[in-house]
């Protein structure tokens, strides 16, 4: 099998893995707090990331990981995963799915405000184009408007300065170490939420399969991610991301019995066009270089 192929194939593996995460996140919602949630969900992948970093015979402790990325790589992981857990929890699968289509947009605009990188006209357009399909998607002036949807966007803002990080990470510091980090994040910002949302439930029965299922679809996405991202260039696999769109939306019409109208329809469709459209002109901006 051709090495693009297989990038291919394990990056909608991957995406197809995460709808999962999103998936148990929702499942327990109804009997953990989002503390606790947040506590199993970093706590996991952090074990995860340390197997990484002892594999490849890396300090998990050390003087390097005192930098700036370390602290924008936090930050956004505290604030998106934070946001996003919210918004699953108390907004529709399909709306916050639709929404976190943004975050290609979002990095695009970070990368012209503070790496000074050049966006053209066409770009900012479609930047513009895709916030106007949010609006259709979240319809602020109309009947049924759920706050907690524009915690989505919180979540695609966190987590597009999250990967943000990886973009400006210096090569000392490997992306397992940053990754590692930005978990314990999470594991903190649980911690924070638990002060204020009461005291500590036990899974018990069905609830510890969904734990189990959150961290593990959580550890073979990001697995699946990153094995695609070795083995062909980023820009050719990157919009095969979008996927998570049909997967999200199939999940929250099947197992959560959402409504889709033709508005969100619409505005994805328009989200995720303009995301494209604008990865096509980056790329071909990189290739005319």
């Amino acid at each position: 099998m051709p090495q693009i192929l297989r990038a291919i194939i394990l990056m909608i593996i991957g995406v197809l893995f995460f709808t999962f995460v999103d998936i148990f996140i929702k499942f327990l919602s109804h009997d953990l707090p989002i503390g606790e949630i947040l506590i199993v969900f970093g706590g996991g992948t952090a074990v995860l990331f340390w197997l990484m970093m002892v594999r490849a015979n890396e300090a998990v402790f050390d003087r390097k990981f005192f930098h700036n990325v370390i602290v924008l790589r936090c930050s956004g992981e505290m604030i998106g995963v934070a946001a996003l857990t919210t918004a699953l929890i108390h907004a529709s699968l399909s709306i916050v799915t639709a929404l976190l289509q943004t975050m290609p947009l979002i990095l695009t605009a970070m990368a012209a405000i503070f790496l000074k990188e050049k966006v053209g006209i066409r770009r900012l357009t479609a930047i513009l184009v895709g916030f106007a399909g949010v609006l259709l998607v979240i319809r602020p002036n109309v009947d049924g408007f759920n706050a907690y949807s524009l915690f989505a966007l919180l979540g695609a803002l966190g987590l597009a300065a999250r990967d943000f990080s990886a973009r400006i990470v210096p090569r000392h510091i490997s992306i397992a170490g940053l990754s590692f980090y930005g978990s314990l994040s999470v594991v903190l910002t649980g911690l924070i939420f638990m002060l204020f949302s009461g005291g500590w439930v036990l899974p018990e029965g069905i609830m510890i399969l969904h734990c189990f299922g959150l961290i593990i679809t959580g550890a073979l996405g990001l697995w699946c991610v990153s094995t695609a991202m070795s083995l062909a260039d980023v820009s050719a696999i990157s919009p095969f991301r979008y996927v998570r769109i049909v997967f999200g939306m199939g999940a929250g019409v099947i197992v959560f019995g959402e409504h889709l109208d033709i508005p969100t329809l619409v505005g994805s469709a328009i989200i995720v066009s303009a995301g494209l459209y604008s990865w096509h002109r980056e790329r071909r901006l990189v290739q005319e270089t």
